[in-house]
């Protein structure tokens, strides 16, 4: 897949967007660092030095669940290649130790699908008011293969994901926790009872169980 490279871009989804109007998928954009990143629902995604951010471009609509698949194959990868214990959060979050180390972002438009990965890799301190960010390796070099390989795995994922849905469940950092999600302006809490097979978030609370499509969880309490 060809991947187009920079070290600083305003919006490595913003770019990929543009390309994706005369240029035929698949096809990557990457960069080191951003100026105006943004993640789901288009609020800022804290994009410094010492990250990789990339946006892969791939034809035709999104599969469903795609998100969750894709953050499956990615969560793997980098379990994989760095040794490292790499859970999910639902929906789109990669978490190491109890942080957020990355972000998927998935946007259907006219010409294709446009999936965001922000990663944060070497960082080694973050604002103090993104308290819940983390790197997976703080100050640790960079490797250059890694973009071209990282939009392999997304671009399997979303077009050849498989029974996916077993490896999410065991990746995930919420079953059996207390969590609290916002969903159009309001909060519902209960327990993570898992995930069904659409890929819905199941909340248990007085013993029954509601099914989620969408939102945002916004507290879990780590045990």
């Amino acid at each position: 897949m060809q991947v187009f490279r920079y070290d600083l871009l305003p919006s490595t989804q913003d770019l990929a967007k543009e390309l994706l109007e005369h240029k035929q998928p698949p096809f990557a954009v990457c960069a080191l660092e951003q100026t105006a990143g943004y993640g789901k629902q288009g609020r800022a995604f804290y994009s410094p030095k010492q990250g990789l951010y990339l946006s892969v471009c791939l034809a035709g609509p999104p599969l469903p669940a795609a998100t969750l698949a894709i953050g499956t194959g990615v969560a793997d990868y980098l379990r994989k290649k760095y040794a490292l214990d790499i859970g999910l959060k639902w929906v789109n979050d990669l978490y190491f130790k109890e942080k957020k180390v990355g972000g998927i972002l998935t946007e259907q438009l006219a010409g294709g699908l446009v999936v965001g990965l922000g990663l944060n890799l070497a960082t080694e301190s973050f604002p103090a008011d993104l308290p819940q960010a983390g790197s997976l390796r703080p100050g640790g070099a960079f490797d250059p293969d890694l973009a071209g390989e990282l939009a392999e795995v997304i671009r399997q994922s979303a077009e050849e994901p498989g029974d996916f849905l077993p490896r999410y469940r065991q990746l995930s950092i919420l079953l059996g926790r207390p969590v609290s999600l916002k969903v159009q302006g309001r909060i519902v809490s209960g327990t993570c009872a898992g995930f069904d097979e659409q890929g819905r978030l199941l909340l248990e609370k007085d013993r029954e169980i509601t099914r989620w499509t969408s939102g945002e969880v916004i507290k879990t309490i780590f045990l």
